[in-house]
């Protein structure tokens, strides 16, 4: 009777437990957890998030960065920390973004937004930071002189075997490399390539003075059938000539180059390559048009602009752009008087 009476305790117990268990998750083996991360429902898996944090955490349709927390489908700077392109940080002791978004410290230390370098270190500005001049490669000798693919010793760049100092590039192999090809600044183009200090052009490329390298003078806008000459705006190489889209033409441009323009709405080439409208009128449909209703487009002498006149007064052409008042008369209701 004593063991039967026990063993009845004990499924009472138990069933007590169950039901207990019930009011939170159910009694088949779900369950739900809350913390400081928020809350979560689980039966096998995770069904939703109130609040979670840390790089990768998926938030909504988006990824949170690093330092993000995820609330109510948004992702958030955690209290303290300053919003930046890559993520959230602390801009009052991170090395990286010290006193604001990606201003490194370098080789330093951070603290209260202000980066302070190790004895022998010198803060440069940028993305240098602390550096030792003395043997940083990216700073040798002063701020931002890189060694390229050489080493710094002494505050001075050391090159390896065959490579030269190249002004603002550092070490540069001139034997081999295309963009410092024989000598410092001789660039081979992007389709050239460097051997023994000379530029090679694939065909049918032609090596082209000045930097340019190696071009195709058949497609090319900037060396259209000889090096150097260059096509313009709005226009294309084709075959070694200047070509300009249906509808333009070319007409010479400033600077002694060449233009592909719409003689019907180009005000400096209106109706025909070089009839500059002036600033006072506009072209329409090939002619030039005043913007003042009561004025008349009268030709420029010689290269000079068109102007916009009132024949009714204008001294200078009264009653017909051809007509000039001479001496004292002016021009009334468009006759000399």
């Amino acid at each position: 009777m004593a063991r039967h009476n026990a063993l009845g305790l004990s499924t009472l117990l138990a069933l007590m437990t169950c039901l207990a268990s019930l009011a939170l998750s159910g009694c088949g083996g779900t369950t739900k957890s809350s913390g400081a991360g928020g809350s979560t429902s689980s039966s096998g898996g995770v069904v939703s998030t109130g609040s979670s944090s840390g790089s990768g955490v998926t938030c909504g349709n988006v990824t949170c960065l690093v330092g993000e927390t995820c609330v109510n489908n948004a992702c958030e700077c955690s209290a303290g920390l300053i919003t930046c392109p890559t993520g959230c940080f602390d801009t009052a002791t991170d090395p990286a973004h010290c006193g604001g978004c990606d201003k490194t410290c370098g080789q330093g230390t951070c603290a209260a937004g202000v980066c302070t370098c190790a004895a022998g270190q010198t803060q440069c500005n940028g993305a240098v930071g602390c550096a030792d001049l003395m043997t940083d490669p990216m700073s040798c000798g002063v701020c931002g002189r890189t060694c390229g693919t050489g080493t710094c010793t002494a505050g001075e760049c050391v090159c390896p075997t065959g490579d030269i100092v190249c002004p603002g590039l550092g070490c540069a192999s001139v034997a081999t490399d295309p963009a410092n090809c024989g000598m410092c600044g001789r660039n081979c183009g992007a389709a050239g390539a460097c051997a023994a200090g000379v530029c090679s052009c694939p065909a049918p490329a032609t090596q082209c003075p000045g930097g340019v390298g190696c071009v195709d003078l058949q497609t090319d806008a900037q060396s259209c059938g000889m090096c150097g000459h260059n096509c313009g705006p709005n226009t294309t190489c084709v075959a070694g000539a200047c070509t300009c889209a249906a509808g333009d033409t070319m007409c010479p441009g400033a600077g002694g180059g060449e233009a592909c323009v719409d003689l019907t709405t180009d005000a400096a080439n209106c109706g025909k390559c070089g009839t500059n409208c002036g600033f006072a009128a506009t072209c329409v449909a090939g002619a030039c048009t005043c913007n003042a209703a009561a004025d008349t487009s009268c030709p420029g002498v010689g290269a000079a602009p068109a102007t916009c006149d009132n024949l009714m007064t204008s001294k200078e052409h009264c009653g017909t752009c051809a007509t000039a008042c001479p001496g004292a008369m002016v021009c009334m209701a468009g006759k000399c008087m």
